[in-house]
């Protein structure tokens, strides 16, 4: 017998794991669009305006 698993996102597995939706504005309720990511230890690590020639 196989067993499949479901590949789910980022946003999915926060809203399984935490319960909301953090793109989500806890102030008015609209998407939020994630522009930078960022980490304090590890700095960037997704930037939207970022080229890919960098």
């Amino acid at each position: 017998m196989m067993s499949y698993t479901k590949r789910i996102s980022y946003l999915e597995l926060f809203e399984e794991v935490a319960g909301r939706n953090p793109l989500k504005c806890v102030f008015c309720g609209r998407e939020i669009d994630l522009i930078i990511f960022s980490h304090l230890k590890h700095g960037v690590l997704f930037n939207l305006f970022a080229s890919n020639n960098s």
